[in-house]
């Protein structure tokens, strides 16, 4: 804290010089700094010296015969006193209807001190003043005493020391306020003092808590944001200081709360009165960093209390502003792995493989067919990535001629061609920098445009189109392809070194006829996203598993868009476009999770299907409930509601094929549901296995 020139004089007035000097201590501890203290009894005051303020320490000291004379013209303030929070709770634990004598050096200390008991809420107790001079006084065998002990009589067994009175916040707010010393100094110490007493406002109070709790989420806040923020006051000296400043500055809060904001500034070799008043994001060099700085200045009643300085690191800006900038133009991924749907074992393993990918920052090179997910895999092995919120490019090698590849690519400059824009354009490798970029259909791209990318991955430097400067690029390479490289390497069509580049990580998607597993899920799927009712697939599952499917997945996708369109749950198989039975052979390629293959024949009825899982459950030590046999349906790829199940469930046990028992029996197999599902030659097994009902 720095001394003001031409301090305030304050005199304080009290009854005796000992209470005198117990409040101008107070006084000077707290704002020494700002205001001079005199302390008086009231018969040691005299009026030679001129004060700014008189303090009275009690109002009945002007009802007294030698009342103190004051200058005309002078403040005069009663002070009002309160108890330390230690103090109150002395007091508060005092046994309720205990009777106690108030000991003090005088009567109107006395009774003032016990109506400042009252006032604070002390009525669970009563109180009777005691002082040197009184004649007469009930026999009480305890007394309170604001620090008089020496005054306590004889006939006393248990002392309370609550200690002297202190002076209240509301008083002390009154004098800085008639100096006009409320600044962030004198603040501080209020919000600290406020804390260890028990205040006789309760507005002030209240006030005071509001204001140190808004002062701890202010500096909570902005200790969050990346730019440094410094505050200061109308002398220049720092008030606020977040954390982003302190790493700029490499100075912490203690130290900087010590200086003010031109010689923290001079520090760095920056004279910050070379700059106007108020400044907008100047770019100054503050050690190693660059920074763009802005000046506020802060004003009341038409006059500066101090300013605000705002320092944005221009690195981070650059890169907010490429991120926002690419995000606009799309490149950003959309999907993640919590996008893919499947069941199929072999399609897990992949998308295991995929997510471990996704912790490297090596070339990915994604084998498969058209319309297999190639790209949703790009998507989310970046989303997983730790470049994922930075941009992610995606572009089609086969859908441009080589010259506009070459210019999409690696962008170009101005004047580079006819009909080049004026100042050129990025690249798309430029506009990945940091991030992703995807490159579809990799294996339609030229023998020259093979060349020029294999110097960008060897080299992680970009030549545009018509340019002569390299620029540095750091991005992750996914390439796709539905062609087979390693024979176009074989057959020459292929650079064997840019194959190797690509191919560090390879990821293999199978298509969709291996995996038939994931129909009814994939086609639900289908459904459920354009607000269709998934159940309309259920008698469309064995055209569907019959069906070649070349398209793969968006094949499947083009159809149930077609299915959610007509909303039709009698629609026939043969009315989907491009879809056609097939040879029933294909069904051999289906392996759902060993449930046997020729139940999905049965799909429009499902009784056998349901019959068998009642089995698999039975053999498995597992319960058949309405709700298991769902969720089994499910992993082995058919959509079943409950409902459907339990009409099921009641025409197998109409037909003498399970039993349904209460509790946790569950559903079990008669013997003639189980000739039904496994034929007998698998009786004796059955019954030892103790699945057979009676």
């Amino acid at each position: 804290m720095f001394p003001i020139k031409g301090k305030k004089k304050v005199a304080i007035i009290a009854g005796s010089s000992k209470t005198a000097e117990a409040i101008t201590d107070q006084l000077i501890a707290l704002f020494g700094a700002f205001i001079e203290f005199y302390g008086f009894s009231q018969k040691s005051w005299n009026n030679d010296s001129n004060y700014d303020m008189v303090l009275i320490s009690t109002q009945t000291i002007f009802t007294r015969e030698l009342a103190p004379k004051i200058k005309p013209g002078t403040v005069i303030l009663i002070i009002r006193r309160t108890l330390l929070r230690t103090s109150w709770e002395k007091v508060m634990s005092i046994p309720v209807g205990s009777k106690l004598l108030m000991v003090n050096d005088e009567k109107d200390s006395a009774e003032e001190t016990i109506a400042l008991l009252r006032e604070l809420g002390a009525g669970h107790i009563e109180l009777f003043p005691y002082y040197p001079e009184i004649q007469n006084s009930p026999p009480y065998p305890s007394a309170i005493t604001p620090g008089e002990g020496q005054l306590v009589p004889d006939s006393v067994t248990r002392v309370i020391d609550i200690g002297e009175r202190v002076i209240d916040v509301s008083t002390l707010v009154d004098i800085l306020t008639q100096f006009n010393l409320l600044h962030s100094d004198a603040r501080d110490i209020l919000s600290v003092y406020s804390e260890s007493i028990i205040t006789r406002s309760q507005g002030i109070q209240i006030t005071m808590q509001g204001l140190i709790h808004t002062k701890l989420l202010l500096q909570q806040t902005l200790d969050m944001v990346q730019d440094g923020v410094i505050a200061y006051d109308m002398n220049g000296k720092i008030t606020f200081f977040n954390s982003a400043a302190q790493s700029l500055f490499d100075c912490t809060v203690q130290e900087a709360v010590q200086l003010t904001v031109n010689s923290l500034f001079a520090r760095v070799k920056i004279d910050l009165d070379a700059l106007t008043e108020e400044f907008s994001e100047a770019l100054l060099q503050i050690k190693k960093h660059k920074v763009l700085a802005s000046r506020q200045i802060i004003e009341e009643n038409g006059h500066s209390t101090g300013g605000v300085l705002t320092l944005k690191a221009a690195r981070h800006v650059e890169e907010q502003e490429l991120k926002l900038r690419l995000h606009a133009k799309g490149h950003h991924a959309k999907y993640s792995f919590d996008d893919l749907v499947t069941t199929s074992s072999r399609m897990k393993k992949v998308v295991e493989q995929a997510e471990k990918m996704a912790n490297s920052d090596l070339a990915v090179l994604i084998l498969g067919e058209s319309g297999t997910g190639k790209e949703l895999f790009a998507h989310a092995i970046h989303q997983a990535s730790t470049r994922s919120s930075y941009p992610f490019v995606a572009v089609n090698c086969s859908s441009l001629p080589d010259n506009l590849l070459e210019s999409e690519l690696f962008g170009y400059e101005e004047g580079a061609f006819t009909g080049a824009r004026k100042g050129g354009k990025p690249g798309l490798f430029e506009q990945a920098h940091k991030g992703t970029i995807f490159l579809d259909e990799i294996g339609d791209i030229s023998p020259n445009m093979q060349s020029r990318l294999l110097r960008v991955l060897q080299q992680k430097e970009v030549l545009k189109v018509g340019g002569t400067r390299l620029l540095p690029v750091d991005v992750r390479v996914i390439a796709a392809t539905n062609r087979d490289l390693s024979r176009m390497v074989n057959d020459g069509a292929f650079r064997a070194d840019l194959y190797y580049r690509l191919k560090v990580l390879q990821l293999l998607i199978p298509p969709l006829r291996e995996r038939k597993e994931d129909i009814p899920l994939l086609s639900a799927h289908f459904l459920r996203r354009r607000g269709a009712d998934e159940q309309l697939v259920e008698p469309l599952l064995p055209s569907l598993f019959r069906h070649d499917w070349h398209g793969n997945v968006r094949e499947l996708e083009n159809a149930m868009e077609y299915v959610a369109f007509m909303n039709d749950p009698n629609l026939p198989a043969s009315d989907i476009p491009g879809l056609d039975e097939g040879d029933e052979r294909e069904l051999a390629a289906i392996s759902p999770n060993e449930v046997p293959l020729q139940l999905y024949h049965s799909a429009p009825n499902n009784e056998r299907f349901i019959l068998n899982l009642i089995y698999q459950a039975k053999t498995s030590g597992k319960n058949a409930g309405r709700r298991s046999l769902v969720e089994q349906a499910r992993q082995n790829g058919v959509v079943i509601h409950e409902t459907k199940v339990r009409s099921i469930i009641e025409k197998l046990r109409s037909e003498g094929l399970i039993e349904v028992s209460t509790g946790r029996g569950g559903i079990t197999l008669t013997e003639r549901g189980y000739h039904l599902c496994c034929g007998n030659t698998e009786k004796g097994k059955l019954g030892e296995m103790g699945v057979m009902g009676g």
